[in-house]
């Protein structure tokens, strides 16, 4: 087995182990800068109904579920992701919701399993791509299952000091272990955060007209509390890294965090912090007439 075999199966692992804490924030109104990448990814996927959508690393899937009611009964969106519960938990959700229209599948965005002659008119991810052991082989693989002049639609969060909602309990974590920080481009939430690297990417996939943007957003909590349950249980390798600690250096940890997230606590006792995504879409050439 090689190494990224290791990692793959490790993240597939530890995504899965989250699923239900996924399932369960998807049953909740979405808030915040995931709320606003998806606004921004539909508007930018412009769906037309009786369309086939591809959502990869879909999570609890809210992206590709609210793409379903765009296309239609006659369209069908794919909601895919590598861990398995996931993949349960949206097929769950979709069939409470009524959305005859729309599959649960389990693959791997960097091996695409799908017939010769399958193919889309919009693949969406968002906040997957960063994830995968490689971004560029997973990009490719979501040209190839395009039809021509098929759109890619995606979102990744942005540069690491721009978005201390996350990077505020990662790096106290990574101290608290003594640990050095990751490699340049390493898989992980901010490993896309350049748009230069994430724009080379899609271009060297066979993508044209792209276009990345940023998203200057906030993510707003009920407290210091809620900020910290929330991002501990559903950040997959962290929620591991946690649960495989002692509760003395959980709290140790989580007393530090809220001490240098002192200035993002509001008079009424709300966390609010900074959030910037990183938007791209772009565009499979049309074959040649």
């Amino acid at each position: 087995m090689t190494g990224v075999d290791d990692f793959k199966d490790s993240s597939r692992e530890q995504w899965g182990g989250s699923a239900e804490h996924w399932a369960k924030a998807g049953e909740e109104p979405e808030v915040g800068a995931a709320a606003v990448a998806a606004e921004w990814m539909l508007e930018a996927a412009d769906l037309q109904p009786g369309e086939r959508v591809l959502e990869l690393a879909c999570g609890a899937g809210r992206v590709g579920l609210q793409a379903a009611q765009q296309v239609g009964d006659e369209g069908l969106v794919v909601c895919s992701d590598f861990a398995e519960p996931m993949v349960d938990a949206v097929r769950e959700r979709a069939a409470q919701l009524g959305l005859a229209n729309v599959e649960a599948r389990a693959l791997d965005a960097e091996n695409l399993a799908l017939a010769d002659d399958e193919r889309f008119d919009v693949v969406l991810c968002r906040f997957g791509y960063m994830l995968m052991s490689d971004p560029g082989r997973a990009l490719a693989e979501s040209a190839r299952a395009l039809e021509p002049g098929g759109r890619l639609v995606l979102t990744v969060w942005g540069q690491p000091g721009d978005n201390p909602w996350l990077m505020t309990i990662l790096k106290t974590v990574m101290e608290h272990l003594d640990a050095p920080p990751p490699e340049p481009g390493a898989p992980g939430p901010f490993a896309l955060g350049d748009r230069g690297r994430l724009r080379g990417l899609i271009e060297d996939a066979g993508l044209d007209d792209v276009d990345v943007t940023a998203l200057e957003v906030e993510q707003s909590y009920d407290s210091p509390d809620a900020w910290w349950e929330r991002i501990s249980s559903v950040g997959g390798p962290l929620r591991a890294i946690l649960a495989s600690m002692d509760e003395s250096d959980v709290d140790a940890i989580k007393q530090n965090a809220f001490e240098r997230a002192a200035d993002y606590v509001r008079d009424d006792g709300t966390a609010v912090f900074p959030a910037v995504v990183i938007a791209a879409r772009a565009r499979r050439p049309a074959q040649p007439a």
